[in-house]
């Protein structure tokens, strides 16, 4: 397999101190974690049932993308905290455009100081077709890197005097500063562009990227963090990388088309998502365009707003085969264990696994122990 190696992955990065409450507990996967509440959703307390089962495979992180309806990302994040006792909370991932840098300053520190230092805050400047509806911006990139340097600012106990692209905060402060330690900073992008790896370097801790990349498509992205930190002289390993890859372990054929091809569907129609997906993979574009132009997908608003999984799954069936074994993971839970290693190796720090709940990540978490680090059972 041909890609770039990191030639080192500290362990103890991802997986907290132990508290005194996690006794019992399996020991940590350091590499793994989990996306919860996938999709749309009317039972969002499921979060939490789905946070304590993760926990108790070992999975060291729980992720929950943003919606602004059912899935408000400070009330999951505070309620799963609250129901686990090592488990990482990813917020995956606030749009910047959202709220006011303040409001996110609170959400981080506020996190931090009741449930210990267990965040991962990443943060987005977010999809215009989803924003736009709202009418919520979607800030330029000096104003994304303006935003996320107040983050850090205010976390770090400064009064701000800002006037510039975000607009004007004469006297942004926390009257009380924070004592625990900040959460870790990830820019979240599908796959970053140079603009958004530079900023990566200069000033996150983590790039959080999106799903349906493959294997080759993350060692680049890899090759060029790593790149941008060696070019202002900041060290590599300390710039971690985070992937979202849909896995889909011994599930029937009609599980896997829910699972993994109807959610394709989804993240594909997003705009300027499928096409970068396409460009990034190096796959023909031809088939996204036949699939985007189909009439179910026309008439305003996003696959992901207007339908749920289970109305897309005719429209997942002509998914080409490639796409779904090469940007995702499936087949036997032997075969993903070994599939998700190859992401380690191309320069993934953590893997957070998407589309499958922690049942159906049984058999792969049995696999993963099995499985040598060269990924042979």
């Amino acid at each position: 397999m041909s890609g770039h190696v990191r030639e080192e992955t500290r362990s103890g990065e991802i997986t907290p101190e132990r508290g005194v409450a996690d006794g019992g507990l399996p020991d940590p996967i350091d590499e793994l974690g989990i996306y919860l509440l996938p999709g749309r959703v009317k039972d969002p307390a499921r979060a939490i049932t789905e946070a304590i089962d993760a926990e108790r495979l070992g999975l060291t992180s729980a992720w929950i993308a943003e919606r602004l309806d059912m899935k408000e990302l400070g009330v999951l994040c505070g309620a799963v905290a609250a129901s686990t006792q090592r488990i990482r909370l990813g917020m995956g991932s606030i749009a910047a455009g959202s709220r006011h840098p303040l409001m996110t300053a609170a959400a981080g520190s506020t996190m931090q100081e009741t449930f210990g230092d267990r965040l991962l805050l990443g943060l987005a400047r977010g999809l215009g077709s989803v924003l736009g509806d709202h009418g919520m911006p979607v800030p330029k990139m000096a104003a994304f890197e303006d935003y996320a340097s107040i983050l850090l600012r205010l976390w770090d106990g400064e009064t701000i005097d800002y006037d510039g692209p975000l607009g004007r905060f004469p006297n942004l402060r926390m009257v009380d500063p924070p004592t625990a330690p900040r959460p870790q900073l990830l820019l979240s992008a599908w796959s970053p562009l140079p603009k958004a790896t530079a900023l990566a370097a200069r000033l996150f801790d983590g790039v959080f990227l999106g799903s349906e990349l493959t294997v080759e498509a993350v060692a680049a992205v890899s090759r060029r963090l790593d790149e941008a930190c060696e070019r202002i002289g900041r060290d590599p390993r300390s710039l971690k990388l985070y992937a979202i890859v849909i896995t889909a372990p011994d599930l029937s054929p009609e599980e896997e088309l829910a699972v993994v091809n109807a959610r394709m569907i989804t993240h594909l129609d997003f705009d300027g998502v499928g096409e970068l997906i396409m460009r990034e993979n190096g796959w023909d574009p031809e088939p996204l365009h036949r699939l985007l132009s189909r009439e179910e997908l026309q008439g305003g608003g996003t696959a992901d707003q207007k339908f749920h999984r289970s109305e897309l799954l005719d429209l997942g069936a002509k998914l080409p085969r490639e796409w779904v074994e090469t940007g995702c993971v499936v087949g036997s839970a032997a075969h993903c264990a070994a599939r998700l290693r190859e992401y380690l190796d191309a320069g993934v720090d953590h893997i957070v696994l998407h589309g499958s709940g922690p049942k159906q990540l049984e058999g792969l978490v049995r696999a993963w122990h099995e499985t040598s680090v060269s990924g042979t059972p």
